[in-house]
């Protein structure tokens, strides 16, 4: 009995701290806590503070009643031709913008799969360098490029297809270019890590019963792909949807885009109810057609998204 004591009394530590034993949510709450607090103060409030200022009627002060309180900026925004125009031009040139991105990023992740470790670091690195490398500057580039006397002029000429400049700048494909090479990082890298999970396996077996490279790829390439494609869709989509240097820079009065008109309102007409309003029907578009597309992803491809 004696041996049996000092037993119990190396148990008793334990017991005692198996019941002061952290709960098991707070591992996942450290966690994901700051990130939610990152997003709730400098996203939810402020965005918050947009909504409740896009219900506020023009030139009056802030009485902080409900009497206040209207959709007098949405009925404007909606009765306005230029307004509507831009959200009409903004939601088609980010879908092009798009399409052209994973037309273009599409078969380069299909390369990146195929080369060599050394080919396969050279492309990274040129894409990571596109992606680190100043906006302005890039927008700059396009400028010269794209300009009367730039290089894609002179080859124009050069080839007999245009007798004299061609004007390129300061218009929708000029924009659509320059959001093109700025979205290619954010297309590629998405597709690239989905295409890394496909097991090669799956592709050399199809291949051993007779299936040609373009069936591979339609039938199970590029299903399995999709969860890389969605999101680099999504992230392409909505980068255009809120640009505002590329089309400021590259694009014209005529051109811009709904970001160009709701800085007008603030920092020009001085109209913060209707710049608001604006941001939140841009917010509220985005995150709509976000969402019809992944319910339509799930749908026909069956992806969790």
């Amino acid at each position: 009995m004696a041996a049996a004591d000092p037993a119990r009394g190396a148990t008793a530590p334990r017991t005692g701290a198996s019941a002061r034993r952290a709960p098991a949510w707070l591992g996942p709450a450290c966690l994901i806590g700051p990130a939610l607090a990152f997003l709730l103060v400098f996203y939810v409030v402020p965005f918050a503070q947009l909504v409740v200022e896009s219900l506020h009627p023009t030139g009056t002060a802030r009485p902080g009643t409900m009497a206040a309180i209207g959709t007098e900026q949405y009925a404007r925004l909606f009765g306005s031709g230029r307004m509507v125009r831009a959200l009409q031009r903004t939601v088609w040139m980010s879908a092009l913008t798009t399409v052209l991105t994973l037309a273009v990023a599409y078969p380069l992740a299909l390369l990146l799969l195929q080369v060599g470790r050394r080919v396969r670091t050279a492309l990274l690195t040129i894409v990571f360098v596109s992606l680190a490398s100043s906006l302005i500057v890039r927008n700059y580039g396009w400028l010269v490029t794209l300009s009367d006397a730039g290089p894609v002029n002179v080859l124009l000429r050069a080839t007999g297809l245009a007798d004299g400049p061609v004007r390129l700048v300061y218009s929708e494909g000029a924009t659509i270019v320059a959001l093109v090479h700025y979205a290619i990082p954010f297309m590629v890298l998405p597709i690239f890590a989905s295409l890394l999970r496909i097991p090669a396996s799956l592709r050399e077996s199809a291949q051993s019963l007779g299936a040609s490279p373009w069936t591979v790829l339609r039938q199970i390439v590029w299903p399995l792909s999709m969860p890389g494609v969605f999101g680099g869709t999504v992230l392409t989509f909505s980068l255009s949807m809120s640009a505002f240097v590329t089309p400021l820079m590259l694009g014209s009065p005529s051109t811009s885009m709904v970001s160009q008109v709701a800085a007008e309102q603030f920092l020009v007409q001085l109209d913060f109810p209707l710049g608001s309003a604006l941001v939140v029907v841009l917010t509220g578009l985005t995150f709509a057609i976000v969402s019809c597309y992944a319910l339509l992803v799930r749908r026909v491809f069956r992806v969790h998204v």
